[in-house]
């Protein structure tokens, strides 16, 4: 089974993440019971797809996969953001959104998952994330639990 486990954020402002599958299909839930989105997505050579959300309140996930690039967009075409991940030796960086509105991926792959910072280093967050999943997808993960967190976040005033 692959897994992908951890936190992005604190402990008062941050998001679980708990993603399980197969090495073609992650299902879980970035946040907590009631604040928080489920995850699915479909992993081929060459795709990752899915949704995170619901089917009505979410976004798309359509981002090409390449041997150490992940790229593509969240959302759609008008409200929806980049991503732009890439691995590198012991690292995997990145952007999510735009120069405004975006926040910069930095993380370290470790022994057994991914550890870094989303964001700046006064504006942003932690990340530890754990499991068998690739570092790019672990990142993805990563990525989207904060983007969830920022959007959540800001929709409820915090």
């Amino acid at each position: 089974m692959t897994t992908i486990t951890g936190r992005v954020g604190g402990r008062s402002q941050g998001y679980d993440v708990n993603l399980g599958g197969t090495p073609t299909e992650l299902k879980g839930r970035v946040g907590g019971v009631h604040i928080g989105r489920d995850l699915v997505l479909q992993i081929t050579r060459t795709q990752v797809r899915g949704r995170l959300g619901g089917p009505t309140i979410g976004h798309d996930v359509n981002l090409a996969l390449g041997n150490h690039t992940l790229s593509g967009r969240l959302g759609g075409g008008i409200l929806g953001r980049n991503v732009d991940l890439t691995a590198s030796g012991s690292s995997v960086a990145g952007r999510c959104g735009g120069l405004m509105s975006g926040f910069d991926v930095m993380l370290t792959i470790t022994a057994d998952g991914v550890k870094g910072r989303l964001g700046g280093a006064r504006i942003g967050a932690d990340v530890s994330l754990t499991g068998d999943a690739p570092p790019l997808l672990m990142a993805l993960a990563a990525t989207l639990a904060y983007d969830s967190l920022v959007e959540d976040s800001t929709a409820t005033g915090g």
